[in-house]
């Protein structure tokens, strides 16, 4: 879409779904870390995953108070159809079951497809935050998902380059 041709409330609306859907990731990931405390992993897993979670966190607060300095910034607007939030909750349902514990996946496997996860959660986010700079009006807010941006881009980048060197043979075939 040309976000010009759009009007300033139907772009801040749409806008509203992006900062709601990344509000929504960023307070709902950290709740993970009651799935994976008590999960055996190995050192560098665990400073991974409670880095992440850390900055989930961080970033969750950080929307909140944008939002309160910002009153036409909402983050609590719809971001999907009914279908699409169930089919979410599916896979979540699915995800938890692999990573009980005790029940759960364990060892290479778990620690994998729980990267992965992540991985796909931040690249998701990456982009979509990056479409948001380009039709945020609001330089201040612009400044903002830049900054988002940058954080999620190191996450991102330092994620993959762990995970193909402990997880992925390289040229293996």
């Amino acid at each position: 879409k040309n976000a010009a041709a759009i009007t300033p409330g139907r772009l801040r609306a749409e806008l509203n779904v992006g900062y709601s859907l990344l509000y929504q990731q960023a307070g709902g990931i950290p709740k993970m870390k009651w799935i994976l405390m008590f999960k055996d992993k190995p050192a560098a897993l665990d400073e991974t995953t409670t880095s992440l979670m850390a900055y989930y966190q961080q970033l969750a607060d950080s929307l909140e108070k944008v939002a309160a300095q910002n009153p036409a910034l909402r983050l609590d607007a719809t971001t999907m159809p009914e279908l699409l939030v169930d089919t979410r909750k599916a896979i979540g349902t699915d995800m938890a079951k692999d990573f009980a514990p005790l029940v759960g996946d364990t060892g290479l496997k778990f620690e994998r497809e729980l990267l992965l996860m992540l991985y796909n959660a931040l690249d998701e986010q990456r982009h979509l935050v990056g479409v948001m700079i380009e039709r945020e009006p609001e330089p201040a807010l612009q400044g903002f998902l830049a900054k988002i941006r940058t954080q999620l881009e190191s996450r991102h980048s330092k994620l993959e380059a762990q995970l193909n060197r402990d997880y992925f043979r390289q040229g293996a075939g």
